[in-house]
């Protein structure tokens, strides 16, 4: 029998055996309905419709979530809706999120299982659990953890800062901190491994550096996770 999208075939079912590659001139729309709630997805978007309260996040982080919270999914239209806003305030005040590259590569350095902060729909999927303080993304348990120091509330960072003088299964993704600024806890029970600026190395003619010289690509663009931009930013200093 012939598959066609929507009739026949919908996006959430198996794909028919002996699939095939179709290029279309124009972007499909999917449209369903949660309830009262409109969801609709189209070019790798999906956004919520519904007027002061509506979000745009992309598709694959969407179609990851409503999988991990099953017949929750209005409790997790709501969360969405709260963290983008969240997001929104805290990358205003300049914060911005590590590319998934970065993510991975401390993650191998302890074999982590668990990330600690960031937002649910921009934590990385290769998780196997994620959340900040309260608030538990997907899953919940202990084990080695990489933590994204500031995408923490105050509140978090100091919960987070009393467990890890009791436990040596975690990385810090942090900004470096600067010789007026009192040392944080974490370095006084850790050490620091990498950091994303070279002090020595001098920037190649034409290449692109911040402010302190730093040239390393190791933050995401503003507001990447509603338009499912994968560019990187030239950061300020990491380790």
């Amino acid at each position: 029998m012939h598959a066609e999208i929507g009739i026949n075939w919908f996006l959430d079912q198996e794909i028919p055996k002996g699939g095939h590659v179709r290029i279309l001139a124009q972007s499909l729309l999917w449209e369903e309905r949660l309830g009262k709630t409109r969801i609709r997805t189209t070019e790798g978007l999906t956004t919520y419709m519904e007027p002061h309260r509506g979000w745009t996040i992309a598709s694959s982080s969407w179609i990851f979530l409503r999988k991990r919270w099953l017949d929750r999914e209005q409790e997790l239209i709501s969360v969405i809706q709260e963290e983008t806003k969240r997001t929104e305030e805290k990358e205003e005040a300049g914060y911005r999120s590590p590319t998934w590259s970065i993510l991975r590569a401390l993650q191998k350095i302890s074999k982590a299982k668990r990330l600690e902060g960031e937002a649910v729909m921009s934590a990385p999927p290769f998780f196997q659990l994620a959340g900040r303080g309260d608030l538990k993304f997907w899953e919940e348990d202990d084990g080695p953890t990489v933590v994204v120091w500031e995408s923490l509330s105050e509140s978090d960072q100091e919960h987070w800062s009393k467990k890890m003088g009791k436990s040596k299964d975690w990385v810090v993704w942090c900004r470096s901190r600067k010789r007026d600024e009192e040392q944080r806890p974490f370095e006084v029970n850790g050490k620091e491994i990498l950091s994303n600026r070279s002090k020595h190395a001098k920037p190649k003619i034409g290449e692109k550096t911040d402010k302190k010289g730093g040239k390393g690509q190791s933050v995401r663009w503003k507001a990447w996770w509603r338009y499912g931009n994968i560019k990187c930013a030239v950061s300020e200093e990491y380790a």
